[in-house]
């Protein structure tokens, strides 16, 4: 299992100066590359990790602050993009 595609936890310092569609296109991109690499490999994925508060609001991260929350379906579209047999998963605790 593949874990993690997008999470803001880990992030180099330039993700946060990008402008809503560069944030993009590195999300997609990002994601296509590690899903095509590892394609037939792995079985699932958790494509976006820990973006939810524990009030089940939406938490404020480089990627929201850009994208807002499409953040989500940017993610995911791209990721069955990349891999249509791949289990995909949102992953949070709580």
């Amino acid at each position: 299992r593949g874990h993690t595609v997008v999470w803001n936890s880990q992030l180099p310092s330039w993700v946060s100066s990008l402008s809503g569609s560069q944030m993009t296109t590195v999300l997609k991109t990002h994601i296509t590359t590690v899903m095509t690499r590892y394609q037939g490999k792995i079985y699932g994925y958790d494509v976006v990790n820990e973006h939810i508060n524990e009030d089940g609001s939406i938490k404020s991260t480089p990627w929201t602050q850009n994208v807002g929350n499409t953040i989500f379906s940017i993610a995911f579209t791209a990721a069955r993009a990349a891999d249509s047999s791949a289990k995909l998963s949102l992953n949070d605790y709580n």
